[in-house]
């Protein structure tokens, strides 16, 4: 939809989500800045190292990253016959190995407090009430519209790294949040880029004003939910006054950037 790249409807799409990201940021800074013994972090560091593993489908998931990769080497490998083939296959391993890297940076962390292994059937047992909403509402979306669902998903997938980069701006010499700011810095360098490439794809995608705002309606609904799933995996709330304000742009928006 050409319209999309002259009305400023990209634009438009791209605030809606720097709204959304800082609101994501807000929740971990304001936990990571108040005073905690380092046993209150375990609770948001499992979760976090669930989704490092969860999303990119290393703990099994259908329809993953890591479940395509497990099926075209099950068939052989036909895919590595073409360049474009090969060119797929290595950036879906480097994707692979960037995910596990930050479950990793997390687990030792997660680790270093608890003194024990992170056990995979302790992650996978973890469990939040804001996870099955959004899991239901991802089902509805899907029903009513698969194509729109799939790229809304897509599109607010991590949350524009909003809680990594609270991390990475702490100021502290605290040593455990020394080493959650260094962790963070890293995550969100890395996946900060991701969510410009996101913006971009939605353009050629939309096929006309109407299905943008359609799209646009359920980008807002997931990225509410999302502010609550944040919120709980810290064992805390936002108000509905919050999620408010923040979907109206009443926040100073989370403009993707490096952090040096």
């Amino acid at each position: 939809m050409a319209q999309l790249t002259t009305t400023g409807l990209m634009r438009e799409l791209a605030e809606l989500g720097e709204y959304f990201w800082a609101g994501e940021s807000e929740i971990a800074k304001t936990f990571l800045e108040t005073a905690h013994e380092p046993e209150d972090h375990i609770l948001w560091l499992k979760h976090q190292c669930l989704r490092e593993l969860r999303g990119p489908g290393l703990l099994l998931r259908p329809g993953t990253r890591a479940a395509w990769f497990i099926n075209i080497v099950q068939a052989g490998l036909p895919d590595a016959e073409t360049p474009e083939g090969r060119e797929e296959i290595e950036y879906g391993m480097a994707q692979l190995l960037e995910e596990f890297t930050h479950f990793r940076m997390y687990a030792d962390i997660l680790e270093s407090i608890t003194g024990e292994p992170v056990r995979m059937r302790d992650l996978q047992a973890l469990h939040l009430e804001s996870d099955d909403r959004l899991e239901a509402l991802r089902d509805r979306l899907r029903a009513e519209n698969p194509k729109l669902a799939d790229m809304t998903f897509s599109f607010t997938e991590g949350g524009g790294a909003g809680i990594f980069h609270a991390g990475a701006t702490l100021e502290t010499d605290d040593p455990l949040l020394l080493r959650i700011k260094n962790a963070g810095k890293t995550i969100y360098n890395d996946e900060v880029g991701h969510y410009e490439h996101n913006v971009d794809t939605v353009g050629p995608a939309v096929e006309s004003e109407a299905e943008y705002v359609e799209f646009k309606a359920m980008v807002i609904e997931v990225c509410q939910e999302r502010l609550r799933m944040r919120a709980e995996m810290h064992g805390m709330t936002m108000s509905e006054d919050r999620i408010s304000q923040i979907t109206e742009g009443q926040i100073e928006p989370l403009r993707p950037h490096a952090i040096p």
